[in-house]
């Protein structure tokens, strides 16, 4: 089942507000949550969670204004990963300007195929034109052997603005801020 409301889109991908998602969906992306590899790929542990305890957690940040998250969906409107904007500052219910970005392509055989680039490029377009309020800067944080998703980032504009070092890790921090992303997108 299709969403009544259309989200932002980009390229070959829509993204689906969280609360609007179905329980396949939902299912769905809890797998993506307690799956090893791609929790690795985000510095984090598999949650562990039920998986009604994580929908009520996730809708429940949603419906607080916490976090903007999305479902991305490929052109067969299927859930392929999901998109989030999260750390908002200043905090709700003061007006946000800034905001953290991540992104998760579940499903391995699309990884490389551009679905991440788009699924961030129509985040970006929704944070700097339709959120409201708008967002002035986007950041994200990144390790620095993943070279791939630091290529994919800045052809979306983002660009390298320090580095800090974790045991065992070098993390890359990155940014695009609205006036950026407005100068390569309207020309």
């Amino acid at each position: 089942m299709v969403s009544e409301r259309v989200g932002p889109t980009w390229g070959r991908v829509m993204l689906k507000p969280l609360l609007d998602m179905n329980n396949a969906e939902w299912r769905t992306l809890y797998s993506y949550f307690r799956d090893r590899e791609l929790a690795d790929w985000n510095g984090a542990q598999p949650i562990r969670l039920p998986e009604w305890l994580f929908r009520k957690v996730m809708q429940d940040e949603e419906r607080s204004g916490e976090r903007h998250g999305f479902g991305i969906m490929n052109e067969e409107l299927h859930l392929i990963g999901s998109i989030e904007l999260y750390d908002l500052r200043p905090s709700p219910p003061a007006r946000p300007t800034t905001a953290t970005l991540g992104v998760m392509i579940g499903e391995r055989r699309l990884w490389g195929e551009g679905y991440g680039r788009e699924a961030v490029q129509a985040t970006l377009q929704w944070a700097f034109q339709v959120c409201d309020p708008a967002l002035r800067r986007v950041r994200l944080t990144t390790f620095s052997h993943n070279r791939r998703a630091q290529r994919a980032f800045a052809a979306s504009g983002f660009r390298e603005v320090s580095r800090s070092e974790r045991p065992g890790r070098t993390d890359v921090h990155m940014e695009v801020t609205s006036e950026d992303w407005h100068a390569r997108t309207d020309s």
